[in-house]
């Protein structure tokens, strides 16, 4: 990628790379601490808040009801921090065009409304016990720092590196861009060539005789 592209935009795109990369790890790491606990504050206040259906509940199936729900919770977060892993680890390719035909779904996954979603099940045994669903109102209810990069920090820090990855993808395709991709094919057509190089030298016509 280096030879194909301008100096200064391989340099901007990696600087850029690892700038998203630095917000994407604090969000997974908010992730991993703080969103499962701020859904299980959630479902307390909501079990705590409704002292009709309460009453129905004896003491052993309140206590089973709230571990299910931590579990529940707690598995959410898991899986979200799981899936954020994955789709940033996408960012250490180096194949830029392939890149950037994922950036759509990179974006959408690193949303608020994405992250939402993570109360779905804890809803659902929610509302298997008759409590109304719970809703984590905005970034702030999982941390302060987690809000301040997924509605700040990321997006910005994403829009640079998106510019540089569209400039960079349009260079590629450029002629010189264009060999540059086709690099790995050229080396095994290299291997091909040769062999054909030490057959036609072992296949040749031999000297006549003197």
């Amino acid at each position: 990628m280096e030879t194909a592209l301008d100096p200064i935009i391989y340099k901007d795109l990696a600087e850029a790379k690892a700038a998203l990369a630095r917000h994407g790890i604090v969000i997974i790491r908010s992730i991993e601490t703080d969103l499962g606990p701020a859904i299980i504050a959630e479902a307390r206040n909501r079990v705590a808040s409704s002292p009709q259906v309460l009453r129905g509940l004896d003491e052993e199936q309140l206590d089973a009801l709230m571990e299910d729900l931590r579990k529940k919770a707690m598995r959410s977060a898991a899986n979200l921090r799981k899936l954020y892993t994955r789709v940033l680890a996408q960012l250490g390719t180096e194949y830029i065009g392939d890149l950037v035909k994922e950036l759509d779904g990179i974006s959408a996954l690193f949303t608020w409304d994405r992250v939402e979603k993570s109360v779905d099940t804890v809803n659902a045994r929610l509302s298997e016990a008759g409590f109304d669903p719970i809703a984590l109102q905005d970034p702030e209810a999982v941390s302060e720092s987690f809000s301040l990069e997924l509605s700040e920090r990321w997006p910005r820090s994403f829009a640079t590196f998106r510019q540089l990855a569209d400039e960079a993808a349009r260079q590629l395709e450029g002629p010189t861009g264009a060999a540059e991709k086709r690099t790995p094919a050229r080396k095994r057509s290299g291997k091909k060539s040769t062999r054909k190089k030490k057959k036609g030298k072992g296949g040749g016509k031999k000297p006549k005789a003197g």
